[in-house]
């Protein structure tokens, strides 16, 4: 179950209102980043998004890291409070995690291509031999994305994610002809429960982006869609 705090445009995931002095959000179509920041009450911290170029690389953000500098990666983890880690998506999965024993906060972009290299478990495996935190201790949610009833793919995308991460859920990849479903959110939820991440401490939030038109898709619209941004951060003691 999600919730969105009207006015606002943000949804935010049941249960983790109990990790104190944690923010996050998942946008609606933004008109205006600023305004809508301020709704979340996070204008006050800097916020660092990137070049976002469907790869798996994943850089360390710190107080000290330039903003608003937008380096070439598609995932940002930082383990220090006063800042904010965005992702913008138009179809693709913001995916936050947060491991709150440590105060380790991640922001992944994750579209087909992403999805393919494991980006999301990438992050995971940062976390445990970076930092130490075991998978039972990293809380996961996936954002508003293009769902398995809508993302119409080429067998090469499709049957090349579902045989390098072995798959097997008839309703992760459909073939339907020529082409295929495929569900992102769910394949990027089996990469993480098998890297270690207890299944109930997995969430997906939002609806399809491409069926509902309060969000950005651009599968819907093309390059003039428009954008989410989904934010995760730990705000100054």
């Amino acid at each position: 179950m999600t919730q969105l705090f009207s006015p606002t445009p943000w949804l935010q995931t049941d249960g983790w209102a109990a990790f104190p002095g944690l923010v996050h959000g998942f946008s609606r179509r933004l008109p205006d980043r600023e305004e809508a920041l301020a709704t979340l009450a996070v204008r006050d911290l800097p916020l660092h998004t990137l070049k976002q170029v469907h790869g798996d690389d994943i850089i360390t953000v710190t107080q000290r890291s330039p903003q608003p500098e937008r380096p070439e990666a598609d995932g940002l983890i930082s383990e220090q409070t006063g800042v904010l880690l965005g992702i913008a998506t138009a179809d693709c999965v913001p995916v936050l995690m947060v491991a709150p024993s440590q105060h380790l906060t991640v922001a992944v972009h994750a579209g087909w291509r992403g999805t393919l290299q494991g980006i999301a478990r990438r992050a995971v495996t940062m976390l445990v031999e970076t930092w130490s935190v075991a998978p039972a201790d990293i809380h996961v949610a996936l954002g508003p994305s293009i769902g398995g009833c809508c993302y119409e793919v080429g067998p090469e995308v499709g049957e090349a994610i579902a045989q390098r991460w072995q798959i097997r859920s008839p309703s992760a990849w459909r073939p339907t002809g020529t082409k295929g479903l495929l569900d992102l959110r769910e394949v990027n939820v089996a990469q993480l429960a098998e890297a270690g991440v207890p299944l109930a401490q997995i969430r997906t939030v939002g609806p399809c982006t491409f069926c509902d038109t309060t969000f950005a898709s651009y599968r819907r619209e093309g390059a003039g869609a428009g954008r989410q941004l989904s934010v995760i951060g730990w705000r100054e003691h």
